[in-house]
């Protein structure tokens, strides 16, 4: 037993190496009555990137889409057939020193709404990480 407790205490005592960091932000779509809903989307534009993304399932309910972190500033518009909604965030590039061994982690983080032509939009979650869930939450009609 006192193995098997020092073993443990060794795990407890290395750092945490494990990285969630990331460059998505997720958008999750709901409904007047606040539950998930799909939408149907054509395309998707994010300033910064070339073209237009077009989802390999265009029905979803949310959707993780690259934001370029050399930036401080994104705009996502999503193209509901003649219908374009845009998003307007914002953000900050943050590196944080997790241990001499393991190094340095940069996190997209502040996220922030600075414009949007959905009427209602919500950010749930301001650092952009893969265990973070729903970062941006919009609701539609």
């Amino acid at each position: 037993m006192l193995i098997l407790l020092l073993g443990l205490w060794g795990c407890l005592t290395e750092p945490d190496c494990f990285d969630t960091s990331t460059n998505r932000v997720t958008f999750a779509f709901y409904n007047a009555q606040d539950k998930a809903t799909q939408v149907e989307v054509d395309s998707i534009a994010i300033s910064g990137v070339a073209g237009f993304l077009i989802p390999e399932n265009n029905t979803f309910s949310a959707i993780s889409l690259p934001l370029n972190p050399a930036e401080t500033a994104a705009t996502v518009t999503f193209y509901f057939g003649d219908a374009p909604e845009t998003v307007s965030l914002s953000y900050r590039l943050q590196t944080e020193v997790v241990s001499e061994d393991c190094g340095a982690l940069a996190y997209l983080t502040d996220l922030s709404l600075a414009d949007s032509s959905f009427e209602t939009i919500t950010i749930l979650n301001k650092r952009l990480a893969t265990n973070a869930g729903t970062n941006v939450k919009i609701f539609v009609e």
